[in-house]
């Protein structure tokens, strides 16, 4: 029996070309490597300049160095994971964390954008504490122990517990607090005691910051400015 040319694909040849074909499609859904490897030269860039003509970039409020304003209250950015940094703008772009000054930033932003301006800031070592740091030391040691040891009678659990011991946070889960800008962290605490969840993973800070007293607040996050980082003005 004969076959006609092109009417029947034998066994071999068709399983031949099933894998030939099945392996082109696994390749082609494989990511780019390359493209996805964040780029913290290309952060620094969006850093300086931004995205957009017109528009500045990231340190006209956070600054190159990553140091933020704390006489203000714009919070650090140095010394932070990638993963948080970029977790968090994916939160602005997507009205998940509500501020009218960074969501319109992060909206002209794409993902791979928000990888490689996290890896530049991730990438800096964190500057020192203020020297001229108003808060007086008894309002630093009561932070200290509520920070170490939260205040039991009102329901506080120690802060350190998921920040870490010297503030230095635990990934995306907690943040690192150590030199944040004590009226930034004040702001962010009075924001959780009123009830604000602020972001999908606020609602923990939202109960742990309700029993807490006001007073507390502005011990905790002066005691928190005074940390240094762990690579508190090194360079890499």
């Amino acid at each position: 029996m004969h076959e006609a040319a092109g009417s029947i694909i034998r066994p071999g040849r068709r399983r031949a070309g099933v894998l030939t074909l099945f392996g082109f499609v696994l390749l082609a859904a494989q990511p780019s490597r390359a493209a996805d490897t964040p780029d913290a030269a290309a952060g620094r860039t969006i850093a300086e300049t931004g995205v957009l003509t017109g528009h500045v970039g990231c340190s006209a409020c956070h600054l190159m160095n990553g140091a933020g304003q704390p006489d203000v209250g714009i919070p650090r950015l140095a010394g932070f994971s990638a993963a948080y940094l970029e977790q968090q703008l994916g939160y602005f772009a997507a009205d998940k964390r509500s501020n009218s000054w960074m969501a319109p930033y992060a909206r002209m932003l794409t993902q791979k954008q928000m990888q490689d301006v996290a890896a530049y800031y991730a990438s800096l070592p964190e500057p020192p504490p203020p020297e001229n740091d108003p808060a007086s030391d008894g309002l630093r040691a009561r932070g200290k122990e509520v920070f170490e040891k939260g205040v039991m009678a009102n329901g506080v659990m120690p802060c350190g517990g998921c920040h870490g011991p010297a503030g230095q946070g635990m990934g995306t889960f907690a943040p690192h607090l150590a030199g944040q800008s004590a009226p930034y962290l004040l702001e962010q605490l009075r924001g959780w005691h009123q009830g604000r969840d602020r972001d999908p993973m606020g609602k923990m800070m939202a109960t742990e910051a309700h029993a807490m007293t006001d007073a507390d607040m502005q011990a905790v996050a002066a005691y928190l400015q005074s940390l240094p980082g762990p690579n508190a003005g090194a360079a890499k």
